[in-house]
C-alpha cells in the first residue's frame, strides 16, 4: 500500500457532523387556529427555515473538511484549485437541495437552543477550514521568498510491490551508479579544509579522547554549579530551566557517559542525587516522550553499566506512574503531556493529538526493563501501539505525524517526514527486531517497507548532486529540505544492512543512500560559516544548499551516523569529519560555563542561545567519544544504543516466568 493508506481511517465519522431531522407528516404540523391565515405562519416558518439552512451548511462544511482529509496522497484530486471547484459544486448541489425542500421537513421539537448549538459547530467548522487555508498560504509565501519550487509529490510513483523482501526496488529518481558520490578534491567547494596531518593514530585518538573528556567535565562542573537539580543549564545567564517538568533531566541522562568516559566523581555524585531526589511523581505538566527517552533510558543505561540496582528501581518507579496513561485509550495509545500523580491517583491528561515520535518510540526502554524486572507489563503497553498500528494499516510504511488518538484517526492536513515528530518511531523499528533477537519480523517487515517508500516518496537529489530526505506537507506537497533530526537516518540504513533486515541488491542500494546521506549531512556543517549545521536546510533550484532554520542546538544526529559508520566501515574519513565539528563546538559554542547552542550559524561571530541541552551530554558529547575508542568499547554486536544514546546488551533473554501485569500497574481511581 501506497502513503495514502490511512484513508482507511476514512470509515469512521467524525464528530461534529448534523443530521436533517426525520420527516413528520402533517398530522403532527401544529393546528391553525380560527381566523388565522397563512401570512400570519411566516415568521415560524422563517425560523425553521434558518434552522434548515443551518443545518445543511454544517452538513457541507463537514463534507468539505472530509475531502481534505482523506484525500489520498496521489488522488487525481491533488491540485488544489480543482479540489476546491469539486467542494464548490457539491456545496451548490447541496444548496439547491435546500432550497427543493419542503417546510414539513422541519420538525417542531428544534428549539432555539438547537439553533444555537447548529451555529456554534458551524463556526468551529469555518475556523477550521479558515486555519488550514491560512497555513497552507504561509507556506506558499515562505517558498515564494526563498525561491523555493513546490513539487506536487503524486507526480512521484507508489513503491514496487516485491514478494521477495530481499528484492531491490526497481530505479527510482537515480540509479545506483549516480548514487556513488565523488569525494575527490574539487568535488564540492569546501569552506573548512581539512588538516591532512592530523593524527589519527592510536596517539592521536587517545589526545581526542581525552579532549572530549575535558569538554563533558568542563559541562558538568557548570551544570552543578549554577543549574544542579534543574533540567537544563543556562550557560549565558549561568542559571537553570525547568524546560522539561523539573525532573533533573541533565542528572539523568548523564551518568552513562561520566561513567563510560571516567568521570567517577562526578558520577557518584550523579548517583547520590537520583538516589535521593528524583521524583518521576512531579505535579507539573510532563512529555511522556521525554520523560521515557531521557530518564528512563538514562536509568536503564546507567544500570546496564554499572549494575547499580538503585536506577533500575528508579526505573520501575516511574514507568508504574507512566502506566495507566496508556489505558486510557481504545488504541493503546497514551496521551504525550501529562501531570503523573502520586501513586495510586488519576494522571491528568492534557489534549488528544500525539505524534508519530511521541507514542511510537516507548518500545526499546519499556521492553528492556521487562527483560530486566521479569515484569511483561511494560512491554505489553509499548508492543500494543506497534501492533495496533500494523493492524489499522497494514503494508503501510510512512505514516502521518499527527494522530487523534481517541478517534485512531490521523489528522486532516497530514504530514510525512523522517524527522520532527516521527524520527525515533522509525528507528525504533529496527532496534525492537534487533531487541527481540532478530525473531518478531513484524518489526523488521515494517522498517523495510517504512524505509523503501522513504526512498521511492521523500528522497530527492539536488542540483548539486546531493542525496537528501524531504518531506511531504499538506498531503500532497513535497519539501525540498533535510532536517538535522533527519541525519540519524543513515547510521539506522546501515545497522539494518549489517545485521540482515535486508539482503542482496536491496542491502547494497542501502548502504549507498546511507553513505551519500551521510555526506550530505556533513555537507550541512562544511558549508556553514561556522562550521556547525543549522536545525534545517532547503535546496534550491539553482543555489542547491542553504541555509534554512539558522539555528545549532548541539545536536548528536549527523555524529550518530558518523559513528556507525565508521564502525561498519572502519573509514577515518568519518574520524576527521566528526573531529572538525569538535573543533567547531569548542571555538563556537564553548563558554565559560559550559556549552551553549547558536541562534545564527550563518553569522560570524555567533550569537550564543542560552541552553546546553541535556542532550549535549548524553549524546553529542558521547558519540564524540565512541568515535575516537576502540570497537571494543560498547561493540555494536553486544549493545543497543537507544535514541538518546544510552546502551542496552543486547545478550540479556526474556524472562520466561513474568509476574502479573496487574501487579505493577497504578489503578486508575
Amino acid at each position: 500500500m501506497g502513503i495514502d493508506g490511512a484513508g482507511q481511517s476514512g470509515r469512521f465519522t467524525r464528530g461534529g457532523s448534523s443530521q436533517l431531522p426525520r420527516r413528520t407528516s402533517s398530522s403532527h404540523l401544529p393546528p391553525r387556529y380560527p381566523g388565522q391565515t397563512r401570512h400570519k405562519r411566516q415568521p415560524e416558518h422563517q425560523g425553521k427555515l434558518v434552522l434548515l439552512f443551518f443545518i445543511l451548511i454544517i452538513g457541507s462544511c463537514t463534507i468539505i473538511i472530509q475531502h481534505r482529509l482523506f484525500l489520498p496522497i496521489d488522488s487525481k484530486t491533488s491540485d488544489p484549485h480543482l479540489h476546491r471547484k469539486h467542494l464548490r459544486a457539491e456545496q451548490q448541489d447541496l444548496q439547491e437541495q435546500f432550497t427543493s425542500h419542503k417546510l414539513s421537513a422541519l420538525d417542531s421539537s428544534y428549539t432555539q437552543s438547537a439553533i444555537h448549538n447548529a451555529t456554534a459547530k458551524l463556526q468551529a467548522t469555518v475556523k477550521d477550514i479558515k486555519r488550514q487555508q491560512g497555513k497552507e498560504q504561509q507556506i506558499s509565501q515562505i517558498a515564494a521568498n526563498n525561491d523555493i519550487q513546490l513539487v506536487d509529490a503524486s507526480s512521484v510513483p507508489d513503491p514496487p510491490v516485491t514478494q521477495n523482501p530481499t528484492q531491490a526496488p526497481s530505479p527510482n529518481l537515480f540509479s545506483l551508479d549516480q548514487l556513488n558520490i565523488n569525494n575527490s578534491a574539487g568535488a564540492f567547494h569546501f569552506q573548512h579544509k581539512l588538516d591532512p596531518t592530523e593524527d589519527f593514530s592510536a596517539t592521536g585518538l587517545d589526545k581526542k579522547r581525552r579532549l572530549v573528556k575535558e569538554a563533558a567535565a568542563h559541562s558538568w562542573k557548570a551544570y552543578e554549579e549554577h543549574a544542579w537539580g534543574m533540567d537544563e543549564l543556562q550557560p549565558i545567564t549561568q542559571d537553570g530551566k525547568e524546560s522539561l517538568g523539573g525532573i533533573g533531566a541533565t542528572i539523568v541522562d548523564s551518568p552513562d557517559t561520566l561513567w563510560l568516559m571516567g568521570l567517577k566523581d562526578d558520577f557518584s555524585r550523579a548517583r547520590e542525587w537520583v538516589s535521593t531526589s528524583l521524583k518521576c511523581n512531579s505535579s507539573r505538566r510532563i512529555s511522556l516522550f521525554e520523560t521515557n527517552i531521557r530518564v528512563v533510558g538514562g536509568l536503564i543505561g546507567a544500570f546496564e553499566l554499572t549494575e547499580d540496582h538503585m536506577f533500575l528501581d528508579k526505573a520501575v518507579e516511574c514507568v508504574n506512574l507512566m502506566l495507566p496513561v496508556f489505558q486510557t485509550s481504545w488504541t493503546g495509545i497514551p496521551n504525550n503531556q501529562v501531570t503523573l500523580k502520586s501513586t495510586g491517583k488519576k494522571p491528568r491528561l492534557h489534549g488528544s493529538l500525539v505524534s508519530l515520535a511521541e507514542y511510537g518510540s516507548f518500545g526499546v526502554e519499556f521492553y528492556a526493563l521487562s527483560q530486566r524486572t521479569g515484569n511483561a507489563s511494560y512491554a505489553e503497553a509499548a508492543e500494543t501501539i506497534y501492533r495496533w498500528l500494523n493492524e489499522r494499516f497494514p503494508g503501510q510504511g510512512l505514516l502521518p505525524t499527527r494522530l487523534n488518538r481517541n478517534r485512531g484517526t490521523f489528522t486532516n492536513m497530514k504530514t510525512y517526514t523522517m524527522g520532527a515528530m516521527a524520527d525515533s518511531y522509525y528507528e525504533y523499528l529496527l532496534k525492537m527486531w534487533l531487541l527481540k533477537g532478530q525473531k518478531d519480523d513484524m518489526y523488521r517487515s515494517m522498517w523495510e517497507s517504512s524505509m523503501d517508500e522513504m526512498m521511492t516518496k521523500l528522497m530527492n537529489v539536488s542540483v548539486g548532486g546531493l542525496l537528501y530526505i524531504g518531506l511531504i506537507q499538506q498531503n500532497t506537497m513535497f519539501m525540498p529540505r533535510l532536517e538535522h533530526l533527519t541525519c540519524y537516518l543513515p547510521g539506522n540504513l546501515a545497522l539494518g544492512v549489517v545485521y540482515g533486515a535486508v539482503n542482496g541488491s536491496k542491502a547494497d542500494h542501502y548502504m549507498a543512500v546511507a553513505k551519500n546521506l551521510t555526506y550530505s549531512c556533513w555537507q550541512m556543517y562544511e558549508r556553514m560559516p561556522v562550521g556547525l549545521a543549522p536545525e534545517m536546510v532547503w535546496f534550491h533550484p539553482t543555489d542547491d544548499l542553504q541555509a534554512g532554520s539558522n539555528a545549532n542546538q548541539l545536536r548528536p544526529e549527523v555524529l550518530e551516523s558518523f559513528f556507525y559508520m565508521w564502525r561498519f566501515t572502519g573509514d577515518v574519513m568519518y574520524q576527521r569529519w566528526a573531529w572538525q565539528i569538535f573543533l567547531a563546538f569548542e571555538k563556537y559554542s564553548k563558554v565559560e560555563s559550559g556549552y551553549a547552542g547558536l541562534e545564527d550559524v550563518m553569522a560570524v561571530p555567533p550569537v550564543h542561545d542560552n541552553v546546553m541541552q541535556s542532550f549535549w551530554l548524553a549524546e553529542t558529547l558521547k558519540y564524540l567519544y565512541l568515535l575516537f575508542s576502540s570497537p571494543d568499547v560498547l561493540p555494536l554486536d553486544k549493545w543497543l544504543l537507544s535514541t538518546e544514546a544510552h546502551p542496552i546488551n543486547l545478550q540479556l533473554p526474556l524472562q520466561s516466568s513474568l509476574k502479573s501485569v496487574s501487579q505493577h500497574i497504578v489503578p486508575l481511581v
